[in-house]
């Protein structure tokens, strides 16, 4: 993919940033690819149609978990400034990178359902107070099934997410919620999103 060719030679930490929350989204989304292959078809429009929102759904959550990062080391003030320039090259090179060749007029409305399915999950996650719970504190496998009540951590909120695109209902599978949690623990474990935001932030105008 081109933008990442470009982006590694980058010298800007924004884009380095960017780049960065691309990256470990599409890596996780790489990690289920096989199982909705098998699921669905090798390149099938089925599978198509639930591969691009699972790559969306790990875009939100690593926005939203940048955005976290961001206000615990800069602040409010400048966690919104830092937003403002990290989120839309972010999401052109996403749109670039697979709906590059369409029309301009069908990229910019894919654009738009981002934002706002963006500023919706940023209330979602934004809600959950811990990145993961022992299931015997999170929501009750019972209260899912009767009222589709999802679960109160982050983690556990993106695997309820993942499941409603693949499964079409909340997950109440104990492997899928293992993998999930394997992915992402194991994307996270090098603190890269952290140790770039401080470069980040110097660029902020």
């Amino acid at each position: 993919m081109s933008w990442f060719n470009s982006s590694k030679k980058s010298e800007s930490a924004m884009s380095k940033l960017s780049y960065k929350i691309f990256e470990k989204s599409l890596l996780c989304a790489e990690a289920l690819k096989p199982d909705l292959e098998e699921k669905f078809g090798k390149a099938s429009k089925e599978f198509h149609s639930k591969y691009i929102p699972v790559l969306f759904e790990f875009m939100y959550f690593f926005l939203n978990l940048t955005d976290r990062y961001a206000f615990a080391q800069l602040g409010h003030e400048r966690r919104n400034k830092l937003d403002d320039e990290l989120v839309p090259p972010t999401i052109d090179a996403l749109t670039e990178t697979y709906f590059g060749h369409w029309p301009q007029n069908l990229k910019d409305g894919i654009k738009s359902d981002f934002y706002s399915n963006l500023n919706n999950a940023q209330i979602e996650y934004g809600s959950c107070e811990e990145m993961l719970l022992d299931p015997k504190d999170d929501t009750p496998t019972l209260e899912k099934l009767t009222s589709g009540a999802k679960s109160r951590s982050m983690v556990g909120r993106l695997t309820d997410n993942l499941s409603q695109i693949i499964e079409g209902k909340i997950n109440l599978n104990a492997i899928f919620t293992m993998t999930i949690w394997g992915v992402v623990i194991e994307s996270l474990r090098k603190k890269e999103i952290q140790d770039l935001i401080s470069g980040a932030s110097k660029e902020i105008k």
